[in-house]
């Protein structure tokens, strides 16, 4: 094809002729494409913005090609990234990757580094690598893949570094105590012997005896799953005039927004009952525009619902048996089946996060005992005040027959209120509405088991032996 673009001619090419040239404009597409990030890197680095008086490079290069600024800024930004990461910028001249791939290998690159700032320079060249060679096999978002495990990776080994430092210190400053001790006792032994006194041990000499290694800086680094700064949310327009988000949020956030969002999705019955006809998904958007609505209107809603409160359940024997210190927040793993710190929605956390949460105005600490019973908060009221609701959900974290979010869900009288059952937590089951009719209207009853928990009875139609069911968060945790 003489000319690129030319739609006149394209038809009267060969099947080879289409294959070769199809080659050739993607090479000459990505080469170009590296040619123009290193020249707006340079253009930026000379202030040519100024000179041509903008405000910047990328006010100028959108403003003359009418494209997003954002767009000429990213530009900007991966062209002076490829000027000090040369492998990659060769790889994107020579049409090995394309500007996607170079786009995700600069991000991973960023988030790696993040994830363990600690990596020196010939660390961070091998992960480069190790992405390049993805990025020359596979999809642009493969590589997004690998960099955020090369990343999750890079946090364990920056916070095993940061232990061993911390207990090579520890073990060093108990040797030397222990040495000085001694010292004391021998030479209390020896004033004994002689009937002399005994004069004070002189001091090591920091000197000469072994050096103490050093204290690693700042508290520990968190994992992947709970460090903020890799958090990320993106929010793209569509040609038809939408949106489309994307986001990758720690534990905490992802937290607080599903406990925000979790009382304003709940499936609405139509008429007659009928049921909701919104996906999930759509309940989810519908959500996240009523807690915009509600923060663009002050916080003041229309409609009455349960505050959005994030608990955190600590198991109260396992917390006893810690020592009230700083240094062993972050020891154990959530991984562990005993791990005591565990979230509503997002499940466990480590014991550091726990610590900074318990200081949260909007946090409720709740303290169970062996079986997850939180400890009495009885009230002499009809309706379940917070407190007692925040215990009911600690305990069954979900209707406890069916399963439903806490937040859908109502606390329910195991004795009812009109036989003289009182409203305190031995008296209390979370169900969902559908499953409070069934109660109610049905056949179905629930008591509080042995162990502390709810169980539900079903009615003969559906097990002649009426035998107690577990309630649901119980039976996911013996199935585990």
């Amino acid at each position: 094809m003489q000319k690129l673009g030319d739609f006149q001619s394209a038809h009267t090419l060969s099947d080879q002729e289409l294959v070769s040239a199809l080659a050739h404009i993607h090479t000459t597409e990505t080469s170009l494409a590296a040619s123009k990030l290193a020249v707006l890197a340079e253009s930026d680095r000379r202030g040519l913005g100024l000179k041509l008086g903008y405000s910047s490079v990328a006010y100028w290069h959108a403003k003359s090609t009418r494209t997003r600024e954002a767009q000429s800024t990213h530009h900007i930004r991966l062209g002076y990234w490829l000027t000090e990461h040369p492998t990659v910028a060769e790889a994107l001249t020579d049409a090995d990757i394309h500007h996607a791939h170079a786009t995700a290998i600069a991000d991973g690159y960023t988030l790696i580094h993040t994830a363990d700032p600690a990596l020196d320079d010939a660390a961070m060249a091998a992960h480069v690598a190790t992405l390049l060679d993805v990025a020359t096999r596979s999809l642009a978002s493969t590589v997004t893949t690998r960099a955020r495990e090369l990343a999750h990776h890079a946090a364990a080994d920056a916070q095993a570094r940061h232990d061993a430092t911390r207990k090579a210190a520890e073990a060093h400053e108990a040797a030397r105590r222990a040495r000085e001790e001694q010292a004391r006792r021998d030479a209390e032994e020896k004033a004994r012997r002689t009937g002399t006194p005994s004069p004070d041990p002189e001091p090591e000499d920091t000197d000469t005896a072994d050096p103490a290694p050093d204290l690693p800086d700042g508290p520990r680094p968190p994992s992947a799953a709970e460090n903020p700064a890799l958090n990320v949310l993106k929010i793209f327009q569509l040609p038809d005039g939408r949106s489309r988000v994307e986001g990758n949020l720690d534990t905490l956030t992802a937290e607080k927004l599903r406990t925000a969002l979790s009382p304003l999705t709940a499936p609405k019955p139509g008429p007659g009952g009928a049921l909701d006809p919104r996906s999930p998904a759509r309940r989810n958007a519908d959500g996240l525009a009523e807690i915009l609505d509600r923060h663009l209107a002050g916080g003041k809603g229309t409609t009455f619902t349960a505050p959005a409160r994030v608990n955190l359940i600590v198991n109260l024997a396992d917390l006893l048996k810690r020592p009230c210190s700083h240094h062993s927040a972050g020891e154990g793993s959530p991984l562990d089946r005993e791990w005591p710190f565990d979230m509503e929605w997002t499940g466990p956390i480590s014991g550091q996060l726990a610590e900074l949460l318990t200081c949260d105005a909007d946090m409720t600490p709740i303290i169970v005992d062996g079986a997850g019973v939180p400890l009495a908060m009885g009230r002499e009221v009809r309706l379940a005040p917070p407190e007692l609701r925040n215990a009911v959900i600690a305990r069954d974290r979900c209707c406890v027959m069916c399963g439903r979010p806490a937040g859908w869900c109502q606390v329910h009288h195991i004795e009812y209120w009109t036989d003289g059952g009182p409203t305190d937590l031995t008296n209390s089951a979370l169900v969902c509405g559908r499953c409070h009719r069934s109660i109610h209207h049905g056949d179905w009853e629930v008591v509080l088991g042995e162990d502390g928990h709810p169980h539900a009875i079903p009615p003969a139609a559906v097990d002649p032996n009426r035998q107690p069911i577990p309630s649901y968060h119980r039976r996911r945790q013996r199935t585990a």
